[in-house]
């Protein structure tokens, strides 16, 4: 069986028939949930990293595909292209920051007080710090946005450690220095194990 690397592109032949894939979509979903929860770093209990790559990125294109009932060759592309910013390069992980709260004054209000959180965001591995490249700045505006996409470059020596390190004694963790909010928190070994899946494809 061939391995597809998780940072390869994505084409509409990737895509799962829409009949195919609405008959088996209520199993699939059950899948990609659990499979995201490996991938998913709670930072707070209003904010969340969910790590990206082809796999998850695919399920969103599927998603969005049926959801909108598109059939459109033209159309299913330009959403894929949209896409493919998430897809990690070779060497780098990518992620989703999340912040969220059901209350719209009480988001509104914690936006405000987390502006220049992309300036604030780390990876740490093996106490190597990584910073996070946000996708966007909003340095314009007195709030910052409720989703961020973002990269962590690695350098050779932080790969070389999470691709030849056992998942379960790396150290790895995710810390947001910001003025209004400080984490510290460490990945766990599902993750760490997750993560060591992309590079090593």
């Amino acid at each position: 069986m061939r391995v597809t690397s998780m940072t390869a592109a994505i084409g509409q032949k990737d895509l799962i028939p829409f009949a195919t894939y609405k008959k088996g979509r209520d199993e699939y979903i059950r899948k990609m949930i659990a499979y995201k929860n490996d991938r998913r770093v709670r930072i707070d209990p209003n904010v969340s990293l969910l790590f990206e790559n082809r796999q998850t990125v695919l399920f969103q294109i599927q998603e969005l595909v049926f959801s909108e009932d598109l059939t459109d060759a033209a159309e299913i592309a330009e959403y894929i292209d949209i896409y493919a910013a998430l897809l990690p390069r070779s060497g780098e992980l990518s992620a989703t920051l999340f912040i969220e709260i059901d209350n719209q004054p009480v988001l509104e209000n914690f936006l405000v007080k987390l502006k220049g959180i992309e300036h604030a965001l780390f990876l740490y591995v093996n106490d190597e710090p990584v910073r996070a490249v946000f996708e966007e700045e909003h340095e314009e505006r007195e709030f910052t946005t409720s989703v961020h996409y973002l990269k962590f470059p690695l350098s050779g020596a932080a790969r070389t450690y999470l691709t030849t390190t056992a998942s379960d004694v790396a150290k790895c963790r995710i810390v947001l220095d910001h003025a209004a909010m400080h984490v510290d928190v460490a990945l766990g070994s599902a993750t760490i194990k997750s993560l060591q899946a992309d590079l090593n494809t």
